[in-house]
């Protein structure tokens, strides 16, 4: 029974296991109170004919987060709301796709998939753990299922049945999702193929190289003012390319005052001066006496030998430093680590033990009775009421392993095996120990570790927060926002937001500020915002709000416009000043000023000599060039060019259509496939409406 509970327990943590497995198996290939498209308000998020209610992504969020935790790992609960929306309404919309397609799983394909001789990866796990834990003869789908049916035939209790029923049950669906999965998957990946079209032109693009001549005049010597140019001329490069810059959801460009809460000058100092005070205390007093009322002093102790330190700091203090005495041994930032040597002594490091584990009805006396120096323990265990190991390696001194349970151990008569019974929470409980083999005493250091950090102060605080509240109230529209921040001492950063954006910048947890920009009239300014964790401040402004592109004027647009449209137009005043100027190469290098120089060129190679990445039409006008002619002044995105085929050379190549059919896949073929929710949704558009369903700020 007690291995039955132990998986019924942990069949809710096995079962979200499998569960983000499979999310992520599903994404790796890829939060208004008013009424939703159906008449409710409860609708998180929909597209593509689907919809995410609030329940369900609720409830997925609880798992993924309780997931994440049990890892150990820490997280962005922003990020990971927006990751829970994805996953589901991609698992809807595959269901969906499913349905449509006819895709289905059989009886008997699941049946095959999990009591198979091949199980599905999906089962394995579930196949495992089940079998280890039961103890049953063999990891086998077909025996677990077995002992599903048939508990009494492996010795568990009668009731076993029912709640293994139950497990498998869960997990036979997460196999068939998996497997629908895969089907779907494989119809979708035969469409990002290769045919003999495309090997071809992957050979002729890939294997024929082209050795040019030619001259090339960078665009980096020319002086802004020598070209004329203006706000038009951005727009215009803008409306050549405006699909570049078509946005899936509405954008708002903001402006935002980010002060982290940091310590003062002054915090840094009063921190500086309680740890030389506690570094007095410390060598003054015994152990940890000097810091042990200063709540701002964090102490941790271990006992360990000098091999098992694995700092270099902590270790070298070790050897050189007597017992009693304080030092800092690390400072980063504004964190200080101040160690102590509390006293040294000899121990067992590691011991090699075999043990028996037994339910309080088991007679250990009687078991320990037929046990020689060469009797396996193992062979006890029985998969229900009985465990066993043998040969275990374990830690005497540094595993917190109980006081009389170590002293025990230490002193045990090696070979000979012995019951130890011992009280937790007023139970009694025993078990069988052998102690095989002990290491040689080794010297153990009883250390003290006392950790103190620099907070910033209430007056720090207070301080920032004046600040930065009386600029916002002085400053109330967008364009005073931006006006004054750096005469306040404040650098103003950019963003874009929309309703998917996880937060603000690099602000932390933010995504409740998303919600009062999104919220707000362009030009509003916020009021003072403040994380829950009192890390940062935060002051933002609404400067625009863009509905279907990301005009030209927007900052980071414009920023990287008006540096190409410059460029061309110096580009286009060289090729007029080079034009018809020289009948050969020679002569076009007199005139441009620049050595003339030879290279092999290949049409899908990324960069272009040693002229940069994305000259594309430079790189298709060397590839359509016929041999010897001369071809140029070319315009380039840094410069102008112009060359002459001297040779074109297949490197004595052969030409293979499952070779360059695999290149051709490996390069355009499935890395280039959209993730699945991109594939699914189309031309369809995400309605994101979970920032509703957050508090907002002031409320």
């Amino acid at each position: 029974m007690a291995t039955l509970e132990k998986i019924r327990k942990k069949s809710a943590l096995l079962f979200i296991i499998i569960i983000v497995a499979l999310l992520a198996f599903i994404l790796g290939d890829f939060l208004t109170s008013g009424r939703t498209y159906f008449g409710h308000p409860t609708t998180v998020a929909k597209a593509g004919g689907v919809t995410v209610e609030f329940q369900d992504y609720q409830q997925r969020l609880a798992q993924a987060g309780e997931q994440l935790r049990n890892q150990g790992r820490d997280y962005s609960s922003d990020m990971l709301t927006q990751t829970v929306i994805q996953g589901l309404l991609t698992e809807k919309l595959l269901n969906k796709e499913y349905e449509d397609l006819g895709i289905k799983v059989t009886d008997q394909e699941l049946t095959d998939a999990l009591t198979g001789s091949a199980p599905h990866p999906a089962a394995q796990q579930m196949i495992y753990y089940l079998s280890q834990q039961l103890g049953l003869p063999e990891i086998s789908g077909a025996v677990v299922f077995d002992a599903i049916q048939n508990p009494a035939k492996y010795g568990l209790p009668a009731e076993a049945g029912q709640q293994l029923r139950s497990i498998w049950a869960d997990q036979e669906k997460n196999v068939e999702a998996s497997m629908l999965n895969q089907k779907f998957m494989g119809l979708i990946n035969g469409l990002y193929t290769y045919n003999k079209l495309d090997a071809k032109a992957y050979y002729d693009d890939n294997a024929v190289a082209r050795h040019i001549a030619y001259v090339n005049r960078d665009i980096a010597g020319i002086p802004d003012e020598e070209i004329e140019f203006s706000d038009a001329d951005v727009k215009a490069y803008w409306e050549s390319e405006k699909e570049n810059y078509r946005i899936p959801e509405e954008t708002r460009e903001i402006q935002y005052i980010y002060v982290p809460i940091e310590p003062s000058r002054a915090d840094r100092i009063e921190g500086q001066n309680a740890v030389e005070n506690a570094l007095v205390a410390l060598n003054e007093k015994p152990g940890t006496e000097g810091v042990a009322a200063d709540t701002r002093f964090a102490v941790s102790t271990e006992r360990v030998p000098l091999s098992a330190i694995r700092d270099n700091n902590l270790s070298k203090f070790v050897k050189e430093t007597p017992a009693g005495t304080a030092s800092i041994i690390s400072r980063e930032a504004d964190s200080y680590t101040i160690a102590k040597v509390l006293e040294t002594s000899t121990g067992i490091d590691s011991i090699n033990i075999s043990m028996i584990q037994a339910a309080p009805e088991v007679n250990l006396d009687s078991i320990l009775s037929t046990i020689t120096p060469s009797t396996a323990l193992a062979s006890y265990s029985n998969g229900s009421n009985i465990a066993a190991q043998d040969s275990v390696w374990t830690s005497l001194e540094a595993n917190g392993i109980d006081t009389k349970l170590r002293n025990t151990l230490a002193n045990a008569t090696i070979g000979k095996a012995f019951v130890y019974t011992d009280s937790i929470q007023g139970n009694a409980v025993s078990a069988i120990y052998r102690v095989n083999k002990r290491n040689s005493p080794k010297d153990f250091y009883e250390i003290a570790l006392i950790e103190y950090t620099v907070d910033p102060s209430q007056q720090t605080l207070t301080d920032l927060t004046t600040a930065l509240r009386t600029y916002v109230s002085n400053n109330s529209s967008a364009d005073e926002f931006e006006k004054n921040a750096t005469d306040a001492g404040y650098s103003l950063l950019s963003d874009q937001i929309s309703n998917s954006s996880t937060g603000i910048g690099n602000a932390r947890e933010s995504r409740r500020f998303v919600k009062w920009a999104m919220d707000a009239k362009k030009g509003q300014v916020s009021p003072l915002l403040q994380d829950d964790r009192q890390s940062y401040l935060l002051a933002v402004a609404v400067k625009d709000i863009y509905k279907d592109y990301l005009p030209y004027t927007s900052p980071a647009v414009n920023t990287r416009l008006t540096t190409l449209a410059r460029n061309a137009k110096k580009a286009e005043k060289l090729v007029a000043d080079y034009a018809g100027k020289a009948n050969d190469i020679e002569g076009y290098s007199k005139i441009m000023g620049a050595e003339v120089a030879e290279g092999n060129v290949n049409i899908t190679t990324p960069t272009l000599l040693n002229i940069g990445i994305g000259e594309s039409a430079l790189q298709g006008a060397i590839a359509a060039a016929p041999q010897g002619k001369l071809v140029g002044p070319l315009k380039g995105n840094r410069g102008v060019m112009v060359f002459e085929v001297k040779q074109i050379d297949t490197d004595n190549r052969p030409y293979n259509e499952a070779e360059y059919g695999n290149r051709f896949n490996s390069t355009f073929g499935l890395a280039r496939r959209p993730n699945t929710l991109v594939l699914l949704l189309g031309s369809d558009k995400i309605d994101n409406r979970s920032l509703n369903f957050i508090q907002g700020v002031g409320e």
